[in-house]
């Protein structure tokens, strides 16, 4: 299990936070061993010499006004203690009392931090013990610096968000960008105004967006040309067909054959030329409110072929849509039905959380949860799970391309009690 933060907002406050605390440890550290600790030195042989000092003075004083001495002298020291509840060393006064020690000489035993008197020091000096204010400035030190450790981490926080703010607002940009070509769209209008490294990938995914719609364009034109060109001499074979069988000088099984192909060959002619008109279907109608159980109707009267579809019952369902665009989207999922499918099949149409669908649901093998998203790019068959009949491979193509343009989803689903239902619904 990792504890990595998963978006660049939390790794570079991690980082940002991380170095800032490593830098203040050094710093803590170069400051208590270079400045610190040679002034707690200092301040410690400067409080031996007063002591001794001090010492020096009881020696010559009157024997009767040495404890009123001792008494002023340790008042004052009561008084300049600011921490009277604090009960432990720091690291600094551990050092001084030490350093203390080493400067006057004296057992260890001479020497007692008295936690009762606010933390004072107390050496014994001859007969009587005298108070040393507590070294406020190596008490300061450790207040100081997690003060300014919060402080910084504070800053480090701000400073993340800002990085991540001018990071994340062209990382945006492509991902959004990125999607949509996943989505089918080519043309992309990046910004190139923005830093240099930003900028390069901008233009990049510019470049490569012109370059996925030229290449969609060429080939797209070749299969509507290619779909165009071939329906004449097809026609003229049509024709040379039933001539001979007018005749009567052809064989009629033969005859029969020739245009069951016939016929083949132009449905694959018909999915060529919707493959290429499902590329751009707003180029070519303007969408309308279609009352979905009524278009659907008026649709299933076109359904080519065998077994007819059926019309379930259901509530009616308005719609903003392309007609055309949405017609052909319906009849090719009828025909996938018809070809891989099973009677009885049914179309439906409803709306579940605000979201309108389309059904079209048959009996038939259904489709392996695998091949699902295979079968819905150009030119991929279904034969080994919808029965091995044969076809062109774009009829789900052509439904996902349309579904895309219309803002709906394609949803290959099984049925309950055996079969496939075909949902396209809309995004709600």
């Amino acid at each position: 299990m990792s504890f990595a933060p998963r978006t660049l907002f939390g790794r570079n406050l991690w980082l940002i936070v991380a170095l800032i605390v490593v830098g203040q440890l050094v710093n803590a550290l170069v400051y208590a061993q270079l400045v610190a600790r040679p002034r707690v030195k200092q301040m410690a042989e400067a409080t031996a010499r007063s002591l001794q000092a001090v010492g020096e003075g009881l020696r010559l004083l009157p024997e009767a006004e040495r404890a009123g001495f001792v008494a002023r002298f340790n008042a004052r020291a009561a008084g300049a203690s600011t921490d009277p509840g604090r009960a432990r060393l720091t690291l600094m006064e551990r050092t001084f009392l030490s350093e203390l020690a080493m400067q006057l000489g004296e057992d260890p035993a001479s020497l007692a931090w008295r936690r009762e008197s606010g933390g004072l020091l107390s050496v014994r000096v001859g007969a009587y013990w005298l108070a040393v204010p507590p070294v406020q400035a190596a008490h300061r030190f450790a207040r100081i610096w997690l003060i300014a450790s919060g402080a910084s981490a504070l800053l480090a926080l701000l400073g993340a968000w800002l990085i991540q703010r001018r990071i994340n607002r062209p990382l945006a940009r492509l991902v959004e960008a990125a999607q949509a070509v996943g989505a089918g769209q080519r043309r992309l209008r990046l910004p190139t105004d923005g830093p240099a490294e930003t900028a390069a990938l901008a233009r990049s995914l510019n470049e490569m967006g012109e370059a996925l719609a030229r290449d969609e364009e060429e080939r797209l034109l070749m299969l509507a040309g290619l779909s165009h060109d071939l329906r004449t001499p097809l026609a003229k074979m049509r024709l040379a067909s039933e001539l001979l069988r007018d005749g009567g000088s052809g064989d009629p099984a033969l005859l029969d054959t020739l245009e069951r192909s016939l016929h083949s060959l132009d449905g694959l002619l018909t999915q060529f030329l919707d493959y290429a008109r499902a590329a751009h279907p707003g180029e070519q109608e303007a969408p309308v409110a279609l009352p979905l159980r009524e278009f659907l109707a008026e649709t299933l009267v076109l359904a080519p072929g065998l077994p007819q579809p059926v019309l379930a019952p259901g509530p009616g369902v308005t719609r903003t849509a392309r007609p055309q665009a949405l017609r052909r989207l319906v009849l090719n999922l009828i025909v996938n039905a018809q070809n891989h499918g099973a009677p009885p099949l049914e179309v439906a149409c409803g709306e579940t959380g605000g979201a309108a669908w389309i059904e079209v649901r048959d009996r038939g093998p259904g489709i392996a949860p695998d091949r699902v998203e295979a079968l819905k790019r150009p030119f991929q068959r279904g034969d080994a799970a919808r029965g091995g009949t044969p076809g062109s491979g774009l009829g789900l193509a052509i439904v996902e391309r349309i579904a895309t343009a219309e803002g709906a989803r394609l949803s290959l689903l099984p049925r309950e009690g055996g079969g496939l239902v075909a949902r396209v619904a809309w995004l709600p």
